[in-house]
């Protein structure tokens, strides 16, 4: 234990641990790209959901890839952990760099095109990162390092959004992020939302004015389409004055028609150079992305870092089974490949959608300027939970133990708040939010370090507040329940993947490969979702008394309580192949 072979080489630790984080900044920054990107390009709820379905796609098709090659030449023991790495940041670097000419064409397409490049590169150095991270010392700490990357990756996902909506938007403002004053009346809280609205027409105007590169012809229509908005809500704001005494019905239709202009307002096709200037601001985030990957990469290929495959050779040879590999062989492993793509789905699938219903008339019309907050608040929700499972890697006493898993999820919280209150949004909405945290340490205490049990409980919680979500009337704390979901899910990967390979023996590799290109899943359910969310537009009556865009968080319930049915069903189908599971560690992906 004291040598220094075994001692966990620091130095190649923490430059590899940079990649867990870009994972996470990147997954978490899609969030705040989707309602941008439908802004400006024009698109519907489900073609704005293209931007994870690009990203998560690529994770299927690199492993993919990955696995067709390993056939025919192991690409590990052939060109060795650092290299594979460096070659996977190195696509990355190429997508992330592709950002630029995408923004200045402002060409959706070519934005998928980035994206997908940077997700292939994701691939690789998932297959990669996660073994290299274990093997960076000694066995008996591998899982304590692999844990701190997980926690990396979380705090990635935490501080993505609220950067690159800083770059984007800027610094918030507290009064435009505050909380609806108590004092108003309905009738005041829409009138608010008018001018809102109006005051972000008017900005529009005034930079299309200036605009010297368009058809002057093109500018002026747009300018003529604004204006007749500009004017609709005018009016409506007059009338409001008039009606400061209004009823429900006449704050109903008030509302109604702001909805209408806002359809309206979403629908004008803006000219090509107006566009490109709207997206300018997305190039050097990902530029400094691009250089980062770069850096890292040949970090990685001038590092002393020892290649741990070689050590593998003599094992894998010395295994005499001729008997073949059969997925159907083995139900936890084509269950959990089902629950890996079900898992991965809802956890994008909640936040991809949550700006679209944000911006509903019945959750307050959140503008996209004001979105990252809650994008932030529900990746910081996983890594809540994260850091919460990660506390039962280390050999604590019991007590300690009690007294860890309650202050750290709070301090995580505090991180959370404090990092938005740095970027000038006010937060103050979420301290309510501690709730939800205190409910997630309780499950967390039932579920324990058993991952059936664990999977289970957090399939079932996750039902539940996803349904409280639906049917809560104030839907200032409906919101709350459905963020909550990322408190749920955050301990579900460890959890399903134990269960997965558990009595795989020297098939553990290969299912490992299957599982990874199960995060497929993050590009198809949200795509689902979206696509429920754009009825609203053929049938704005909605259905049973809501939204279309609302009703669309039935299918996260459907995927918890499938993940619910795996974390129960599992543990007794390995119970009858004579398998027992012992503990579980708490890793991300």
């Amino acid at each position: 234990m004291s040598s220094n072979q075994q001692q966990t080489k620091w130095s190649q630790f923490l430059s590899l641990i940079v990649v867990f984080f870009f994972w996470g900044f990147v997954a978490s920054s899609n969030d705040i790209l989707i309602p941008v990107f439908k802004k400006w390009f024009v698109l519907s709820q489900v073609q704005s959901q293209l931007v994870a379905w690009a990203f998560y796609v690529a994770y299927f098709v690199g492993s993919v890839i990955f696995f067709i090659i390993s056939l025919k030449s192991d690409i590990l023991q052939k060109f060795g952990y650092k290299k594979t790495l460096a070659v996977g940041l190195s696509i990355s670097a190429i997508g992330a760099f592709l950002f630029v000419p995408a923004a200045a064409s402002a060409n959706f397409w070519f934005f998928l095109t980035a994206l997908f490049t940077v997700g292939l590169g994701f691939s690789v150095q998932q297959i990669v990162a996660n073994p290299l991270a274990i093997k960076m010392g000694s066995a008996e700490t591998g899982a304590h390092r692999l844990t701190l990357a997980g926690g990396i990756n979380s705090l990635g996902t935490t501080i993505g959004p609220i950067l690159l909506g800083i770059i984007l938007f800027g610094m918030g403002d507290k009064e435009d992020t505050a909380t609806k004053d108590a004092s108003l009346s309905k009738i005041e809280v829409v009138k608010k939302e008018y001018i809102a609205h109006k005051e972000e027409l008017s900005k529009n105007i005034l930079e299309l004015k200036n605009d010297q590169q368009d058809d002057q012809t093109k500018v002026n229509e747009v300018i003529g389409l604004v204006e007749n908005n500009i004017k609709l809500l005018d009016a409506q704001i007059l009338s409001i004055d008039q009606n400061l005494v209004s009823t429900d019905s006449q704050i109903d239709e008030f509302t109604n028609k702001l909805s209408d202009i806002k359809q309206s307002s979403s629908s004008i096709t803006y000219p090509i150079a107006f566009v490109k200037d709207q997206l300018k601001e997305v190039k050097m985030p990902f530029a400094v992305l691009g250089v980062a990957f770069i850096l890292v990469a040949i970090f990685m290929l001038f590092s002393k870092i020892e290649d741990p495959a070689k050590e593998e050779v003599a094992n894998e040879k010395s295994e005499e089974d001729n008997k073949p590999f059969r997925i159907f062989d083995y139900p936890q492993l084509y269950l959990g490949m089902l629950a890996i793509f079900i898992y991965v789905g809802v956890e994008v699938s909640i936040i991809s959608n949550l700006p679209a219903l944000l911006h509903t008339k019945e959750f307050g019309g959140v503008l996209e300027h004001n979105i990252a907050p809650f994008v932030s608040l529900y990746w910081g929700s996983l890594m809540i939970g994260r850091w919460n499972g990660s506390i039962n890697v280390f050999n604590m006493s019991k007590t300690t133990n009690l007294i860890m898993k309650i202050v750290v999820p709070f301090v995580a919280f505090a991180i959370i708040i404090f990092a938005n209150e740095l970027s000038g949004k006010d937060v103050s909405s979420f301290y309510i939010y501690a709730l939800w945290i205190f409910a997630f340490i309780l499950m967390s205490f039932i579920g324990g370090k058993q991952a059936g049990k664990t999977l289970m409980i957090f399939g079932i919680a996750g039902v539940v507040m996803t349904f409280l979500g639906l049917v809560y009337p104030d839907k200032e704390i409906a919101k709350y329940f459905l963020i909550s979901g990322g408190l749920f899910c955050s301990i579900m990967w460890p959890s399903i993947f134990d269960l997965a390979i558990a009595g795989l023996g020297k098939n553990t590799g290969k299912a490992s490969s299957f599982l990874v290109m199960m995060i497929l899943g993050g590009g198809i359910i949200p795509l689902i979702q979206g696509w429920i969310c754009d009825f609203d537009k053929t049938s704005p009556e909605g259905i049973a008394g809501l939204t279309w865009t609302h009703f669309s968080y039935v299918i996260p319930i459907l995927c918890f309580a499938y993940l619910a049915f795996y974390g129960l069903v599992t543990p007794k189908i390995l119970k009858k192949q004579g398998i027992v599971m012992g503990e579980n560690s708490s890793n991300a992906h």
